[in-house]
């Protein structure tokens, strides 16, 4: 399984979150139905546009504040310093960590979810630590490559 491990300082993302099942199969379908309904209701479009960017670029996503029945799953992006952000929008503050971070080119990231769990965890020498996992996407509609992002320990 390809994955690198980096140290990376606090940054702040800035987005809109949901609530979503802890249980996979029900995740798997909440999650790109919450992504619709940002897409919808002009929240992606007004974060690329306090951003500078295009209005379909493809954002990031945050799943943090686990409590064993559900998760905050967050549309975001990385917050620059200065930009005032309306109060429809959330700050996610992210502690200097260690991360596990695994690309896929296919942006298959379902699949990847479970492979990491069950193949590269049991295996790899380290192990989770409390803080926000992310979801990376980097491109625009139909042209898009993401990473997986865990918080990590050696163990």
């Amino acid at each position: 399984m390809n994955y690198r491990i980096e140290q990376r300082g606090a940054f702040e993302m800035f987005g809109v979150y949901g609530l979503v099942s802890q249980d996979l199969q029900t995740a798997f379908t909440d999650v790109p139905q919450f992504r619709k309904q940002c897409d919808e209701d002009g929240s992606v479009d007004l974060m690329n546009e306090l951003l500078g960017r295009f209005g379909n670029t493809v954002l990031h996503a945050a799943l943090y504040d686990h409590t064993g029945e559900s998760f905050k799953y967050m549309v975001c992006y990385h917050l620059p310093k200065g930009l005032e952000i309306p109060e429809r929008f959330t700050k996610l503050s992210v502690p200097a960590l260690t991360w596990a971070i695994f690309p896929e080119p296919q942006c298959d990231l379902q699949k990847l979810w479970e492979r990491v769990y069950t193949e590269w965890f049991p295996i790899s020498g380290y192990e989770q630590v409390e803080g926000p996992q992310f979801e990376m996407y980097y491109g625009m509609p139909g042209h898009t490559q993401g990473e997986i992002w865990i918080p990590v320990k050696k163990k």
